[in-house]
Formats: C-alpha cells, sequence, structure tokens
C-alpha cells in the first residue's frame, strides 16, 4: 500500500482519497517541531509508524483511521495524546479542508472538532437577539425567545451540513416571530429542537425535546383560548335574557374544559356560542 506525506497544501487531496475508501493516518511533530502526516489505504495505522520515526518523528504520536462521509471527516484516534490532536487540528485547519473534522477516540467519543472556516462576505446568521415584533405581546413572544436561546449555542455543535440546516430553520423562525407567524414559527423551534436531541448534543432526547416543546405550545394555546373566553364573556352578557342564560351555562362548560386543560372540547364549545351570537345578532 502506498504511503503518502501530507503537507499543508495537500489536505483537501487528504479529503478526496477519505471519500474513496477508508484511510489509515499518523501525526506527530518532527526534530524541526514541524507537523508530519502520514497517510495510506487500510485499517493498519501502526504500520505508518516505522515510515513516520524514518522522517524524524516521534512521541507522542497520534495514528488512527479516517473517512469521509456526510460532507464530514470523521479521525478515530487509536491512539489520542491531546496535545496531538490539537496540533493535527491546527495543521488541517491551514489546509481548509472545506468539510467539518470529527475527531473521535476508539470508543467513539468525541474528541475535538473543527468546523470549515466560513466565505467571506457571508452574510451574518441570525440570532434570538434578532427577535423584534413590538406590535405583538411580550408574553406571546418570550417563551418563543427563550427556546430559541436555550437552543442556539447547541447548533454550533451538529455536524457540518446539519449545523447549516439548523441554523438556516433559526433564521427562519425569528423572521417568522418577527412577522406575527408565532405558530408556524412555534413549529419550526420544535424541529430544530429534536433535530439537536436526535444528535446528542443535548441533555434531552428526541422523546423528551418533542414532550416539552408539546407542553410550551399547548400552554400558549391555552392562553390564547383563555382570552377568547373572557371576550366571549362579555358578548354573552349583553345576549337577551333567555339567550343570555343558556349562552353562559354552555360558556361555563367551555371553562370547564379550559380547567382541565381540554383545549379540543372547549374549542369545539366556543365555536357553537360565537355561531349562537352571530344567529342573535
Amino acid at each position: 500500500m502506498s504511503i503518502e506525506r501530507i503537507s499543508g497544501k495537500e489536505v483537501k487531496a487528504m479529503v478526496r482519497e477519505g471519500a474513496k475508501k477508508r484511510m489509515s493516518f499518523a501525526f506527530c511533530l518532527d526534530q524541526s517541531k514541524d507537523p508530519l502526516l502520514m497517510i495510506q489505504p487500510g485499517k493498519k495505522p501502526e504500520t505508518l509508524k516505522p515510515p513516520m520515526k524514518k522522517e524524524g518523528g516521534g512521541p507522542p504520536m497520534a495514528w488512527g483511521t479516517y473517512v469521509v462521509r456526510s460532507g464530514a471527516m470523521e479521525m478515530i484516534c487509536e491512539t489520542a495524546p491531546q496535545r496531538m490532536i490539537t496540533e493535527l487540528k491546527k495543521f488541517l485547519k491551514r489546509g481548509k479542508p472545506k468539510v467539518n473534522v470529527l475527531f473521535y477516540d476508539d470508543g467513539g467519543n468525541l474528541l475535538d472538532s473543527l468546523k470549515p472556516e466560513k466565505p467571506e462576505g457571508q452574510v451574518t446568521e441570525e440570532t434570538a437577539a434578532g427577535i423584534s415584533a413590538p406590535d405583538i405581546g411580550e408574553k406571546a413572544v418570550a417563551p418563543l425567545k427563550r427556546r430559541l436561546k436555550r437552543i442556539q449555542p447547541r447548533i454550533s455543535l451538529a455536524p457540518g451540513p446539519l449545523e447549516l440546516k439548523l441554523k438556516r430553520a433559526l433564521a427562519k423562525s425569528v423572521s417568522l416571530i418577527n412577522q406575527g407567524r408565532l405558530q408556524e414559527a412555534e413549529t419550526m423551534i420544535l424541529v430544530i429542537e429534536r433535530a439537536v436531541a436526535r444528535t446528542g448534543k443535548d441533555r434531552e432526547d428526541e422523546a423528551k425535546a418533542m414532550k416539552r416543546g408539546q407542553r410550551e405550545m399547548d400552554q400558549r394555546s391555552l392562553g390564547a383560548q383563555v382570552k377568547r373566553a373572557q371576550s366571549l364573556q362579555a358578548s354573552v352578557a349583553r345576549a337577551p335574557g333567555k339567550a343570555r342564560s343558556r349562552l353562559a351555562r354552555a360558556l361555563h362548560v367551555a371553562a370547564r374544559h379550559l380547567k382541565r386543560r381540554d383545549l379540543d372540547s372547549a374549542r369545539d364549545a366556543m365555536d357553537r356560542i360565537e355561531k349562537a351570537l352571530t344567529a342573535l345578532a
């Protein structure tokens, strides 16, 4: 199997090779403290130790295998001195690999990562700080803003392509909130939360994220239905005698549904009240 010594200018070629098949690598500093990286096809990185020593390399040394898939280069380090991982990360960064590089130990634990540099002139990312909806009640916006602030730093831990998608989704959520389209924004935020939970970069798993998001949605919906009931109460009070008594009883039933958080039944009851009020007008 051919062995290649990789320079900083050849990092992109290293990525191309990893996209074809799994490669072995070894990395250390030579006697002049310059980085020394070698790769070869196959799954036996320990065979790179003799040629590394011949080129002037020595311990500490990192070696393992790597492969490129789904826009990320996964480097599985069988030996992983932290100093060498840091030096390897700096070496690869100078070569601008244009993929997300993930460093794992041989147990599958993430040790470090390197994200591709952003192109110059890239549009500034939207964040929760960009929410500006003065015409919408603060109480309605605050829960959504809180959830965006919570999930925002976790998005940066996602692998490259997914991170970009989630950042775009976050920017879209901010835009929807600013337009007053809160229900659509809430759905988008829940999608982001579930995606981050699936990556394992959040303290919640997907089921917990879904449950908490649904609870937040129900709470906001409950608030909207309570306001609706309060508005109907004023209209019922202006209805004529017998109709007023009948509608007041119906509104009391709707209130009981709301107290039990049975939003579907409450909505149905209030729909009937509104229909009756319209007929009386």
